[in-house]
């Protein structure tokens, strides 16, 4: 894929995986409550690695905006989601983080097994 496809496919991707986080973490929540497995904490962590990975992927020159921004997003969302209903989480906004640094290494990892470089990137 040349980079001039890699730059929309990673970043709408990103956008599109940013909009359905949002959705998700502000709208009524159904998930069962379990004290032995923290699936709210793992929902968040992979939700923002895969928010993550198509800049890692396909067009890291982004990266570091899109960690960045992602850093807001998930704190935004803490923030907001007393007010829809929901509670305030600052783990949650820790997972936020930790997915975010497990996205970006995993797709720079695939990027380089996969040989996915291109010179501007680089």
């Amino acid at each position: 894929m040349s980079l001039i496809r890699r730059k929309p496919f990673a970043l709408g991707g990103t956008v599109v995986l940013a909009l359905l986080i949002v959705w998700g973490t502000l709208t009524p929540q159904v998930l069962p409550r379990t004290n032995s497995l923290p699936i709210d904490k793992l929902l968040h962590a992979g939700s923002f690695a895969l928010y993550v990975l198509p800049s890692a992927l396909f067009y890291p020159r982004a990266l570091w905006a899109v960690l960045a921004c992602g850093v807001l997003l998930g704190g935004g969302i803490e923030l907001v989601q007393p007010l829809v209903g929901r509670s305030r989480d600052m783990a949650d906004f820790l997972a936020d983080i930790i997915g975010l640094a497990i996205g970006m290494g995993i797709g720079r990892f695939c990027a380089r097994v996969f040989g996915l470089r291109s010179r501007s990137s680089s």
